[in-house]
């Protein structure tokens, strides 16, 4: 059977620190909201949770690979990043399956997974900025 071909752009570390700099500042957003309990405040947080995990992929694929996915399915992103760390892929499913209800969706999310989105995203960016000294 022949792996998938996934959409894909080279680079290094530059490139990689870029990502992570863009998810670190999606990062600082949601955690703006991390506690505000008013209505959307946790669609919101976890939004910029989801952006913020999928730039952080991205730091980590472009630092230990030379490479990260340029498409539009985030899944195919995470399959990348498997080749770096399974969980870490695992991870950034993840947060995707929140991208449409977070950003899209017409009903509010919980405190809880707001918390796990935010852990997700924390672990991406640490092991992101452990890769690009």
């Amino acid at each position: 059977m022949t792996p998938k071909k996934h959409r894909t752009s080279t680079g290094g570390a530059t490139e990689g620190r870029r990502r992570l700099r863009i998810a670190e500042q999606y990062l600082s957003l949601a955690e703006i909201l991390e506690n505000d309990p008013s209505d959307g405040a946790i669609n919101a947080c976890i939004g910029n949770c989801v952006l913020a995990g999928i730039a952080a992929a991205d730091a980590l694929c472009y630092a230990r690979l030379g490479e990260r996915y340029s498409g539009p399915d985030h899944n195919q992103a995470a399959d990348i990043l498997d080749r770096v760390d399974k969980e870490l892929g695992t991870m950034l499913r993840s947060l995707n399956r929140l991208k449409t209800k977070s950003q899209y969706g017409d009903e509010w999310l919980t405190d809880s997974t707001r918390k796990s989105a935010l852990r997700i995203t924390r672990t991406l960016i640490k092991e992101a900025r452990v890769s690009l000294p």
